[in-house]
């Protein structure tokens, strides 16, 4: 437009080339006459197809291009219709043979102008490639049955609820953790009124974030007052995930969803196990603790049972210095050890053991064990272990070894052996112990033990064999004490005197003698009248009690101007006329004053002194008509105290002084 004078003038604008327009546009499109020759084609025609650049379509017949497409009769009965001027379909969505490319194809019928200004009928046809667009449909659709699959089979509650609580969906996995039997059941309640958690659920609401908690439900209340329906009792506990339903625009979400499991057998489990637990820690005589060692050179402990401070005196708080606190009371000759033995696993990465003496801030001393095994992390070990109170088993390994070294003492000193005879009832009989010292006293060995007692029986002398043979038998059958005395030949020829004193001890199917088998040649060859049996201390308790003849240990005072009595047998209690434990502890002259004096005295000396072994002629310990005369076999153990073996010879001594025996008095 032109002003020209108080008028406008108008004027057409430049023409836009109709190609142009058409080669833009992105559907592809032919246009075809009457004969289906091809009056026109876009670019998007010719690159969807991939028509080869240079090749002239215009003017060809359709059929003649040989497009895969067009190669289907329902798309040329469609084209015949049109010409036809019969109904035809406008859109049809067609599947390309061979690269499975889906196209929505539009008919349009049309006019193609001619010189003489009439029109000719023609056709346009409209692709449209929607291959993509398809296939995210059906992606979406796939995707929409996946989450409604998921929602309906996870055996995880889940429910889609309003920012007011309303409930929306909930899968049945939820009615079924709930004891519900239908969605309808929920339709008139809130969220918060069927988890028994209103503050929490109305929290998380507010916050809008996603989060993990734990909630518990107590569905005897809920039955009485909101889900009269439900068929689950008692107290529930769920493991719940909270996430709110994000919106694209950015706006606060009002919708939220809750994932939420039933752990309510785990929670009573783990009380179940955390109570178990409890129980065996208060009862273990120590405490369980985790230790662990950094590959920074860092180490401490991550946990210790808070028994510390009842067992070991050690708060377990600060943690970060319970080890060197606890180290700290070590013994100190035990100290080196101790860190030696941690720096040595660290390094070897191995199970750690330490024994040691432990002295508590209160100043009791008692006796530690710590066992540990390793287990390999990312950047550290971890040691878990336990720390005993061992103080009551190294007593009695303390008591086990004095005995022991009181038994050495006792055996070693013995002119003879001891050993243990068995006689069972099936009458099996044979030896369950014989003294080390066999070899050197009769020239046995002691293995193999169960043909001993056969091997010791054809040294017996052979006049004496059948006697000692019917002993045997005789005192299994009446299960009776067993005393023999005889000639023993060595498997060297040498000869010697043995005399057997035993006790029987009746088990479930067996009768065992604890005995000794002296050497008693000395006395025979200088025609000594002394009967005389010793006694040694087995590796049980009960074999000193059990032995037929008194035994007596006493430990020095000074230099010997007194001695305590240390320990008694059943045997010497009664030959004293006393109780066991009316003599233990007592001075043994100041309770005997009777005793002959300075002849005990200084026999006991001489034996202490001279570390010599001395038979002691026959006195009394009281001067009274019911006291035995007793002699004494005295020797000193290593340990440093006195032992005497005691026999009441009570009828010899009255032989050797009876007038009417015809015999003599010294």
């Amino acid at each position: 437009m032109k002003p020209f004078g108080k008028a406008k003038l108008y004027s057409s604008a430049q023409n836009v080339p109709f190609d142009d327009l058409f080669d833009y546009l992105s559907d592809a499109i032919v246009i075809l006459d009457a004969d289906l020759h091809i009056l026109m084609v876009n670019r998007s025609f010719i690159d969807t197809f991939n028509i080869h650049s240079g090749r002239n379509i215009i003017g060809s017949e359709l059929s003649r291009i040989h497009l895969a497409l067009f190669d289907n009769p329902t798309i040329w009965e469609n084209i015949n219709r049109i010409l036809s001027s019969q109904t035809f379909i406008n859109e049809m969505l067609l599947i390309e043979r061979g690269t499975e490319r889906i196209f929505l194809m539009e008919f349009i019928s049309t006019v193609i102008p001619s010189i003489s200004f009439t029109g000719n009928p023609g056709i346009m046809i409209s692709l449209r490639d929607i291959t993509t667009w398809k296939k995210t449909e059906e992606a979406l659709k796939n995707s929409e049955r996946k989450i409604r699959t998921l929602f309906e089979e996870v055996p995880s509650g889940i429910f889609l609820f309003q920012e007011d609580g309303t409930i929306l969906n909930a899968n049945r996995a939820s009615l079924e953790i709930l004891g519900l039997a239908r969605f309808t059941d929920l339709a008139d309640f809130k969220l918060y009124d069927v988890m028994c958690s209103r503050d929490i659920i109305q929290d998380l609401i507010r916050k809008g974030k996603i989060a993990e908690l734990t909630l518990s439900c107590n569905f005897d209340r809920l039955k009485s007052e909101t889900l009269t329906s439900t068929k689950k009792s008692g107290v529930a506990y769920f493991q719940v995930v909270f996430a709110p339903v994000t919106d694209k625009g950015g706006k606060a979400p009002r919708e939220f969803f809750i994932l939420f499991l039933d752990i309510t057998a785990k929670k009573i489990a783990e009380k179940q196990l955390k109570e178990r637990y409890q129980g065996i820690m208060s009862n273990l005589p120590g405490i369980i603790y985790q230790f662990y060692a950094r590959d920074s050179g860092e180490w401490g402990v991550y946990y210790v049972n808070e028994r510390s401070q009842e067992i070991y005196g050690v708060t377990t708080e600060p943690l970060d210095t319970w080890f060197e606190r606890y180290g700290a009371c070590i013994a100190p000759e035990d100290q080196e050890r101790w860190f030696d033995s941690i720096n040595d696993v660290i390094r070897r990465v191995a199970p750690w053991e330490f024994e040691g003496r432990f002295l508590k801030p209160t100043g009791e001393e008692m006796h530690i064990r710590g066992v540990s095994q390793p287990v390999r992390l990312k950047n550290e070990t971890v040691w878990n272990g336990i720390f005993l109170d061992i103080t009551d088993r190294r007593k009695a390994e303390e008591a086990l070894r004095m005995s022991e070294e009181r038994l050495r003492g006792i055996t070693s000193n013995l002119p003879g052996i001891v050993y243990q005879f068995y006689a069972r009832d099936s009458g099996e009989w044979g030896t369950y112990y014989v003294d080390d010292r066999s070899t050197e006293v009769y020239g046995l060995c002691p293995d193999p033990l169960d043909t001993w007692i056969q091997r010791y029986s054809t040294c017996i002398a052979p006049e004496d064999q059948r006697r000692w043979f019917k002993s045997i038998e005789d005192v299994i059958g009446r299960v009776a004490p067993w005393e023999f005395e005889g000639r023993f030949i060595k498997p060297t020829g040498e000869e010697m005197f043995i005399r057997v004193l035993s006790q029987p001890v009746r088990l479930k199917n067996e009768t065992v003698w604890n005995g000794i088998i002296l050497d008693i040649t000395d006395r025979k060859r200088a025609e000594e009248a002394l009967r005389r049996t010793e006694l040694k201390e087995v590796r049980y308790h009960s074999f000193f009690e059990n032995t037929c003849n008194g035994v007596l240990i006493y430990e020095p005072v000074g230099q010997g101007e007194e001695y305590i009595i240390k320990d008694v047998n059943r045997v010497t209690a009664a030959l004293l006329r006393t109780n066991k434990e009316d003599l233990v502890g007592k001075k043994l002259f100041e309770e005997f004053p009777d005793l002959p004096n300075p002849y005990v005295h200084d026999l006991l000396y001489r034996v202490l002194t001279t570390e010599k072994p001395e038979f002691v002629t026959p006195l009394k310990y009281r001067n009274r008509e019911d006291f035995p005369w007793i002699s004494h076999y005295v020797f000193k153990l290593p340990s440093g105290e006195i032992a005497s073996f005691m026999i009441d010879v009570t009828e010899a001594v009255i032989e050797d002084t009876d007038p009417g025996s015809g015999a003599g008095t010294d």
